[in-house]
């Protein structure tokens, strides 16, 4: 393989200094030229190039020691070189030999590494460029802390990979800090589970298990939700688990996508509700459950197909399957959203991803990404705990096949913090774009289940936590 670091040469690099310089306030003499000693200040700094005509020399070295939930957080470098470089960034355990070009993430094992990470305090992350002595080449990248952690990671995709194009100067050196208090937005609300956030004339709405909706007009997301009680005309068939309470804005009205079990049935199920105000109060317009009457179905979703056909996605419970394990279903809707008008198809179950420790599906939400792609998200369990996981159809619609992406959304394993799930997406009145999710799944001795917001953005064709310094 052909070698891929390159040196800049001085002379070029200093024609290039002189060329910015002339006709400056610091030009120099009457003739436009720069006095040698202004040249000699300014060394030439060689330049690495991380890949080159969809090759690299270089490796991703990381710690072996990594949890399995954090790889895939890991190898989100590995996909960016391949997505943006068309380079394939080989993984390589941190415990075999030094190479000659390498990038290295969060190793104690590698000297250039841990020293780096020797200089940071809590909440500290930063990305050092070193030739050592042996001649090899060592993008180091240390953090103390699990934000520190998603920080530095995705610092070095979006400065390195992006607005540098994989050339990096040979002096590289980037720090920062990241913290809990910097990634995640932690609402008033004492709380709340599911938690639905609508934005609506620059309040911010929000809804959750209980049927209750809660005000914020102050402008900022961390300020006051004023609780303004039930905002439903509770059905007289409704007798309890009045769960996860949805709002979408359709065709100039708020409906209203629920949960309750049935007095008749004795099923759990999902009904659509109305209102002219996102304030409710909201009436039933589905007969009932739309969902099938002998099922226990839950968190049912809105989502309208390229098409305009009106869809709810749902959750087939796992209570009610027949090998007791959950399934994520979907039927289409009638144009008034009272009734499906075919029958429920099976998109996936919940024992189909590599991560999951659960047979559950809960929280369901769709996503269309600028690339055409349909995603959903959707929370099951992880090793660590509640999560939120990313499934994609092969065919951008629903009725397609689904698949289970490696890398999730959030876990606790990513945070150190909480657990949490059931998730949803909403824009902030600055443009911004949210993950709402309840942390954490049970409520502890210090915290109840607290709606968070989390700023994601697209990238690379999925989801990831928009670092913002």
């Amino acid at each position: 393989m052909k070698r891929k670091t390159k040196l800049l040469p001085a002379l070029l690099a200093a024609l290039t200094l002189c060329a910015g310089c002339v006709g400056g306030p610091d030009a120099g003499g009457d003739d436009g030229t720069v006095p040698p000693e202004s040249i000699a200040e300014k060394e030439a700094v060689p330049e690495i190039t991380l890949a080159e005509d969809g090759e690299t020399d270089f490796r991703l070295v990381y710690d072996v020691d990594v949890p399995p939930e954090l790889r895939n957080l890991y190898f989100s470098i590995r996909d960016a070189f391949r997505n943006r470089l068309g380079a394939e960034l080989m993984p390589y355990d941190d415990y075999q030999k030094e190479l000659p070009h390498e990038i290295v993430l969060d190793s104690s094992r590698r000297e250039i590494c841990a020293d780096l990470r020797a200089e940071l305090k809590e909440g500290e992350y930063a990305i050092r460029a070193v030739r050592r002595e042996d001649g090899g080449l060592t993008v180091a990248l240390a953090c103390r802390g699990n934000y520190a952690r998603m920080a530095v990671i995705g610092r070095f995709i979006d400065e390195c990979l992006d607005k540098r194009g994989g050339k990096i100067p040979e002096n590289l050196d980037i720090k920062g800090e990241y913290t809990m208090k910097d990634a995640i937005v932690t609402s008033s609300i004492a709380q709340l589970r599911d938690p639905c956030i609508v934005v609506e004339n620059g309040t911010y709405y929000a809804y959750g298990t209980g049927w209750h909706c809660f005000k914020n007009d102050s402008g900022s997301l961390a300020g006051r939700f004023t609780d303004l009680g039930v905002c439903v005309e509770i059905p007289g068939d409704a007798d309890t688990n009045f769960w996860a309470p949805e709002v979408h804005r359709y065709n100039g009205k708020f409906y209203m996508f629920t949960t309750y079990k049935s007095k008749t049935t004795g099923h759990r199920g999902c009904s659509i509700f109305v209102s002219d105000k996102p304030e409710g109060p909201f009436r039933e317009i589905t007969d009932g459950h739309a969902t099938p009457k002998d099922w226990d179905s839950i968190d049912g979703t809105f989502y309208v197909d390229e098409d305009g056909q009106p869809w709810m996605i749902f959750v087939h419970e796992w209570t009610s399957t027949d090998d007791g394990c959950g399934r994520m279903a979907a039927a289409k809707l009638s144009e008034d959203l009272t009734r499906f008008v075919s029958e429920p198809l099976e998109l996936f179950r919940a024992d189909d991803p590599a991560w999951a420790t659960g047979k559950v599906t809960d929280g369901c939400w769709m996503v269309r990404l600028t690339t055409g792609e349909l995603l959903m998200l959707w929370s099951n369990w992880d090793s660590a705990g509640y999560c939120v996981g990313i499934a994609r159809s092969d065919n951008g619609r629903v009725d397609g096949k689904w698949s289970q992406d490696k890398a999730l959304l959030y876990s606790k394993a990513m945070t150190g913090d909480y657990d949490g799930g059931h998730g949803m997406l909403f824009t902030d009145t600055d443009g911004q774009t949210y993950l709402s999710i309840h942390s954490p799944n049970s409520a502890t001795e210090t915290r109840k289940e607290v709606p968070i917001f989390i700023p994601v953005k697209e990238r690379d064709g999925t989801l990831v936590w928009d670092i913002r310094d």
